[in-house]
């Protein structure tokens, strides 16, 4: 044997092996095109939040301006050059901040889970001594990993150049107009989605309709959060003598007129008529608005990621109790566990 190839042979050459990079052979193009969209948007959110300042700064409105009181005919035109030019962009950026999560649940279903059961390559694997939960597990990790890290950086930038600004120069983004794209919301999506996805494409596993329930079902979980998200903390009743003005930094849930006899929703009167004259007429006594102050941002968003990876973790058990289910059921053999000839 010769000096070389006992080297090589006591140095042989790192090749990858095992589940994990057999993933990352088989969607490494889609890895690839979502790291290359990454480092584009984060680059885009740094050169909004530094050209945007720069901007405000030569104008003179890094403080923002209120009204007319301190907004002259110029300060509302750099105002509206600026809104195009960079809050435009920010708005974007925010649009798949908020809605990329849930497209990572239909990948999940469909090609990454939904296709290998529809295909059979399960079985490949499966035959090698790969039990059904370490075939899932190697699957899913690389994808959640990345997946989870990306929407980590992608929010935190996001963040992080959002509140640089002040709210008056971004009145069309205000807290609650931007809740889904800031915060650890986008992350706790990602988790759900992905979640959600694995388990439908268990269920389904076929790869267009696994897709096709998985985004049904994501659009009704975007439904019902932007129902339910208002209450998943308390809103704060504040009374007012008059029709309610609550700030533009507030959250408003509800608004109406209250009395001894209980409160009436979205009360109306004529503009014309007076605002105690108005709540006599039904027998009411005070205005009222509950609303959600911009202090409650943060615990709003944390409350609403409790639950949602609460739901996931939940999504997640059932996955595993179905794989398990049906990798031991009596017609397994002929459905999961046939080996590849």
């Amino acid at each position: 044997m010769s000096a070389a190839t006992a080297a090589g042979a006591v140095s042989p050459r790192f090749r990858p092996r095992g589940m994990t990079w057999l993933v990352w052979r088989q969607h490494r193009a889609t890895l690839w095109i979502a790291l290359g969209l990454l480092v584009a948007l984060v680059g885009a959110l740094v050169w909004v939040k530094f050209a945007g300042h720069a901007y405000l700064d030569d104008h003179g409105l890094r403080a923002g301006c209120e009204g007319d009181v301190t907004c002259g005919e110029a300060d509302w035109q750099a105002l509206s050059t600026f809104r195009a030019r960079y809050g435009d962009l920010l708005y974007q950026i925010g649009w798949l901040t908020q809605y990329l999560p849930w497209v990572a649940g239909l990948f999940v279903a469909g090609p990454m889970v939904a296709r290998e059961l529809e295909s059979g390559t399960y079985k490949l694997a499966w035959s090698q001594s790969a039990s059904p939960l370490r075939w899932l597990a190697a699957k899913l990790a690389t994808v959640t990993v990345a997946a989870l890290a990306g929407f980590l950086l992608l929010s935190a930038v996001h963040t992080w150049t959002w509140q640089s600004f002040p709210a008056d120069v971004l009145t069309a983004q205000h807290w609650q107009y931007t809740f889904d794209m800031i915060g650890p919301a986008p992350v706790a999506h990602a988790l759900l989605a992905i979640a959600l996805g694995t388990l439908v494409g268990l269920l389904v596993k076929r790869t267009v309709v696994a897709m096709g329930v998985t985004l049904v079902l994501s659009a009704l979980v975007i439904w019902a959060l932007d129902v339910f998200r208002p209450y998943v903390i308390s809103p704060v009743m504040t009374l007012y003598p008059g029709r309610p003005s609550p700030p533009d930094s507030a959250w408003v849930v509800e608004r109406g007129g209250i009395g001894p006899a209980g409160r009436i929703k979205s009360l109306w009167c004529d503009m014309d008529v007076p605002d105690g004259e108005c709540l006599a007429k039904h027998g009411l006594t005070d205005w009222y608005a509950e609303l959600h102050p911009r202090s409650h941002l943060w615990p709003m968003q944390w409350a609403e990621t409790g639950i949602l990876v609460g739901v996931a973790v939940a999504l997640a058990v059932a996955a595993v109790w179905l794989l398990r289910h049906r990798s031991q059921a009596p017609s397994a053999t002929s459905y999961f566990r046939k080996a590849a000839a």
